[in-house]
């Protein structure tokens, strides 16, 4: 899963996309109470509609020779990039040494916005919205990446969608070209990671997903760095169930019919259906499989790892469902695996996160 190479920290507020495009700061000094250093108060890198306020407004920290915070120091806010306009763009840092711009309006077109903050002759902080476009569920955006769109820490320019999902369901997204390698992600809202991948068949990419009913965000960007060229991205709603061993993405708050089939993977004569969750730290979920027909059996473990990390049988002596309560004891995906207790059995399910 490539997008790891770059995810760690930067979409707010858990965001796994890092579009750190830059983040200033000084190290000069000044005698007494002089301003010396500027650096960033908040996310130097937001996401917003084209046209719309940022709800985070760029804020910034300016202190003395000594760290300790400068009252009173003049900050200017300028628009750089994007053609977006501000309010508020001449401010003053207030007893804790922060300023805060007024409101920052990005322009209409997608891509990156670009907004300075400065006083005197210090090196200036950048803040970077990423303006997003609208995807429709069910048609297909054709569109390009550019120079002119925002990038990841590795140079890798990215596209951000926003797509309402409306119900609870599974939903495949497909990203095409013929210029590059195609790299494909899905996030909350609040761009928390959900889904990546890069090869689906040969350089083309596709997420499948099983989400509850929201607002998402897509990224559609390339496998290597520093490309341009055009894409299409392609979205439907789907009934079909688990099967093949794919990798379907999953989100708390599901539930969903499935069925255990020849087709699914195999474990010595086992069948078992395998979700692809992404967990932050200490994050907690509970996995549910219920079942008429078939003996439930839950496990997890950790992406790329065959070790487990909790499972279970039956719920209680008086069940063949089966249920686990799992935290996660660091950042990174998981797989769940929904199967059977008995060799060889097929046949209907449900499974759930809550």
């Amino acid at each position: 899963m490539k997008l790891l190479r770059t995810i760690a920290s930067s979409l707010p507020p858990v965001g796994l996309l890092l579009l750190q495009i830059s983040c200033g700061g000084g190290d000069a000094s000044g005698p007494g109470k002089q301003p010396a250093n500027i650096a960033a108060n908040s996310s130097t890198t937001v996401t917003a509609p084209p046209g719309t306020q940022v709800t985070e407004l760029p804020s910034v920290l300016v202190s003395d020779a000594s760290g300790r915070p400068s009252a009173g120091a003049p900050v200017t806010f300028t628009v750089t990039s994007g053609g977006g306009t501000v309010t508020g763009g001449s401010a003053t840092t207030d007893a804790s040494g922060i300023a805060t711009v007024g409101s920052w309006t990005l322009g209409t077109d997608a891509g990156a916005n670009t907004l300075s903050a400065a006083t005197g002759t210090l090196p200036q902080v950048t803040f970077t919205a990423c303006v997003t476009a609208t995807h429709t569920l069910g048609s297909t955006s054709d569109s390009q990446l550019s120079s002119t769109d925002c990038r990841l820490s590795d140079g890798t320019f990215i596209d951000l969608y926003t797509v309402t999902i409306p119900a609870s369901g599974t939903y495949i997204f497909n990203q095409t070209s013929t210029a590059f390698d195609t790299y494909l992600a899905f996030f909350t809202s609040g761009s928390v990671l959900i889904g990546v991948n890069d090869d689906f068949g040969t350089s083309d990419s596709r997420v499948k997903i099983i989400v509850p009913a929201g607002s998402y965000l897509i990224g559609a960007l390339s496998f290597d760095p520093n490309v341009t060229g055009t894409y299409s991205l392609v979205s439907t709603g789907s009934t079909d169930q688990v099967s093949n061993c794919e990798d379907v993405f999953v989100l708390k708050g599901i539930s969903t019919p499935q069925s255990l089939q020849t087709t699914d993977c195999s474990t010595v004569g086992f069948y078992s259906d395998e979700y692809v969750i992404f967990m932050t730290a200490g994050q907690a979920i509970t996995v549910g499989m219920t079942s008429s027909v078939l003996d439930s059996y839950l496990e997890i473990r950790p992406n790329g790892n065959s070790a487990v990390l909790a499972s279970n049988d039956n719920i209680n002596a008086n069940t063949k469902d089966a249920q686990v309560a799992f935290t996660a004891p660091v950042t990174g995906f998981y797989i769940i695996a929904a199967a059977s207790k008995t060799a060889g059995t097929t046949g209907d399910y449900t499974f759930s996160i809550q």
